[in-house]
């Protein structure tokens, strides 16, 4: 029987939904965001995910600004392919304002509107003390009115904006329905790339949940509409990250873990970094004799040049 694919590793290195006080571990200045892209880059993530923060409270920001602080630096630094979320913003032009000035191999598109259960994120990390006024809003009684739009309108504009720019998308999906509506956009988009690039984001309340069962029957229905034109990553958010990761590696999909989806690593115990979260999961599946690509490979299998420095070595 052929060996399966090795498991590209995304190291989601900080988001906007877990904050500063749950961990003091979590990247919020650049220095921060540069030392734990490049430490997990050299455990093994192929591939940094990104959103940015305001240093001065770590509340979560679209600044270009912000976002030249650290992501040149960390190009600089590492060969990881540099995926920047785009979920910040009104409208599809807010949202890719500061990739179409930085310009990531990568930019996330999500494919589907969800109640989204923000609170319930402080719950799972154990946190209901908060140091920043802007975190007791955040996670207050107004997150539950939160809920994310992403309608059909919107998905087309930012697909068409991308396909213009010729920058990869990374489809993410939080439920089986997102699957469908993403096959809808497929067929009216010729030029989007194959292969595509499709992120479960499961564990949100108001998503599918992390289970075994859950995970599986996404996989096969992606497998069913997508076929062999897609690199499927799985990940779960919240206490479930790690767990999920290893049920997606032993089912020959991709992966992803960080700080921007899990700060716990178990009850009373903080994970110091996001390396720390790229090495255990690397060891778990190494146990189980699944390999891990390189950097280069993930390229190769994504369509992506060899960075600059690369080209020139």
């Amino acid at each position: 029987m052929a060996k399966s694919k090795n498991v590209m590793i995304t190291c989601a290195v900080t988001g906007s939904t877990l904050t500063p006080s749950m961990s003091p571990h979590l990247p919020v200045t650049a220095e921060q965001m540069i030392a734990q892209s490049v430490e997990a880059a050299e455990a093994g993530a192929s591939i940094l995910h990104f959103h940015a923060r305001d240093p001065k409270d770590g509340r979560p920001t679209n600044e270009v600004s912000v976002w030249q602080s650290f992501l040149p630096q960390i190009r600089a630094r590492c060969d990881a392919v540099i995926n920047m979320s785009c979920s910040m913003g009104a409208t599809a032009e807010e949202r890719l304002s500061a990739a179409m000035v930085l310009r990531p191999e990568i930019a996330t598109v999500i494919v589907g509107s969800m109640n989204y259960g923000r609170f319930r994120k402080a719950q799972d990390q154990g946190v209901s003390e908060f140091t920043h006024e802007w975190e007791r809003e955040f996670f207050g009684p107004g997150s539950y009115g939160l809920v994310t739009q992403n309608t059909f309108a919107k998905i087309d504009r930012m697909i068409d904006i991308l396909i213009e720019q010729d920058m990869l998308m990374e489809f993410e999906c939080y439920d089986v329905g997102h699957l469908y509506i993403l096959d809808y956009h497929l067929n009216r988009k010729p030029g989007i790339k194959r292969p595509i690039i499709l992120q479960f984001l499961t564990g949100i309340l108001g998503g599918i949940p992390s289970s075994i069962e859950h995970l599986l029957h996404m996989k096969q229905t992606a497998e069913r509409l997508f076929g062999d034109q897609m690199e499927l990553f799985i990940h779960g958010t919240g206490t479930q990250n790690m767990k999920a990761a290893a049920y997606g590696g032993m089912m020959g999909t991709s992966i992803r873990v960080g700080q921007e989806d899990n700060v716990t690593e178990r009850p009373g115990r903080l994970f110091e970094s996001n390396a720390e979260q790229v090495r255990k999961i690397r060891r778990i599946l190494e146990e189980f004799d699944i390999g891990i690509a390189t950097a280069e490979e993930a390229r190769q299998r994504l369509g992506l040049p060899r960075p600059a420095a690369a080209k020139a070595a």
